[in-house]
Parts: C-alpha cells; sequence; structure tokens
C-alpha cells in the first residue's frame, strides 16, 4: 500500500527525531530547532503542551498521529506555515 507523499515526508521527519510512537517535549524542542529554525517561549510551549500532547503512562507525548494529521493542517495546526 503507497503513502501519500507529503505524509510521508513528516512521517520521515517524525522517526528522525525519535525511535518510538510518539516525541517527548525534548525531542519535539529539538526538531523546532533544527529542522525549523523555531524556538518559543515558555508560554507559548506551555501552551502547545496542552493543546496538542496526550498522556501515555503519565508522560505528556506526542504521538506520531498526532504529529503526521493535526499540526501540519490548515487552520488549526500549529505547523501549519511550514511546507515540507
Amino acid at each position: 500500500m503507497k503513502t501519500i507523499k507529503k505524509n510521508n515526508k513528516h512521517t520521515r521527519l517524525f522517526h528522525k527525531y525519535t525511535k518510538k510512537e510518539y516525541l517527548t517535549l525534548q525531542q519535539i524542542k529539538k526538531l523546532m530547532k533544527l529542522e525549523f529554525k523555531l524556538i518559543y517561549n515558555n508560554n507559548i510551549m506551555n501552551s502547545f503542551i496542552a493543546i496538542w500532547f496526550t498522556n501515555i503512562n503519565n508522560k505528556k507525548v506526542i504521538t506520531k498521529s498526532t504529529f503526521v494529521n493535526k499540526l501540519f493542517k490548515k487552520p488549526d495546526g500549529f505547523f501549519r506555515y511550514i511546507t515540507l
């Protein structure tokens, strides 16, 4: 089964920064800094965590499905203005 090319870029980017099925806060900050040249203050990151992160084993993480399917979607995604 073939995946959508745009979706494939997001998946490759996700797997570049983690080997698990989720990204931690440190990993997402590193991804944002190195790939997109973005650095946000703590207030924006706290809002980002509250909206997009989910709990897995009492840890706040971003799942693969959230990263690939929601963060880059317009009009509400956090990375909606970034194209890969």
